[in-house]
């Protein structure tokens, strides 16, 4: 489980909020209430948010989720106030010992320690999944300064690797290369826990 805290403003609804911020959560039905992949727990601060409708308790109870503390983010509006919630880790496939979550290729790994060498403070490169694109998710990889707690760190290709527990489990398996197209190059992930990926290759569904 990982936590997101914030301090909402009275109106906001929790689901834009924690896209806003980077996290990658599901939300299959675009808000309409027709499915439970927003389902987050919330820990502090229930009573700043607006109760649960009959509707929402429904749908969390058709899905299994009615537990306590649990709300659809699509449909949990601010009164006001700070909130602290855990959102549920997808389930992670299994690999062999030994072997790291994401793989890079050896023209990637000689792309990002590139770019690496211009970032002299950086001590690996941070791999996230970002709410973005024309079909939902979008990958991003930059220079990281620091490493936190929950990260997993490993190294592949020579580079070492960071990424965050919310984004770990779409990028399980995945591999990273870089290809040429015409004069410009960009990575290319080929990713198993994509459904779908729009034409540009940038961003995806799971």
């Amino acid at each position: 489980m990982a936590r997101f805290r914030a301090n909402l403003a009275k109106g906001e609804q929790l689901l834009d909020r924690m896209l806003d911020a980077g996290i990658a959560l599901e939300h299959d039905c675009g808000g309409a209430l027709a499915c439970s992949s927003c389902r987050v727990i919330v820990r502090e601060g229930a009573h700043t948010l607006s109760p649960a409708s009959e509707d929402e308790l429904d749908m969390l109870e058709r899905s299994d989720a009615l537990e306590a503390g649990a709300r659809l983010a699509c449909q949990a509006r601010a009164e006001g106030g700070e909130v602290v919630v855990e959102v549920s880790a997808r389930e992670v496939p299994a690999r062999s010992a030994g072997s790291s979550p994401v793989s890079v290729t050896a023209r990637a790994a000689t792309f990002l320690a590139a770019q690496l060498a211009r970032h002299p403070a950086a001590v690996a490169s941070r791999l996230a999944i970002v709410p973005a694109g024309c079909s939902g998710f979008s990958y991003r990889i930059d220079p990281a300064d620091s490493i936190r707690e929950d990260d997993t760190v490993f190294e592949s290709g020579g580079v070492r690797i960071a990424v965050d527990p919310l984004s770990l489990p779409y990028l399980q398996g995945a591999t990273v290369d870089l290809v040429q197209e015409g004069l410009a190059r960009r990575l290319h992930f080929d990713n198993p826990n994509a459904r779908e990926s729009c034409g540009c290759g940038e961003s995806f569904s799971t």
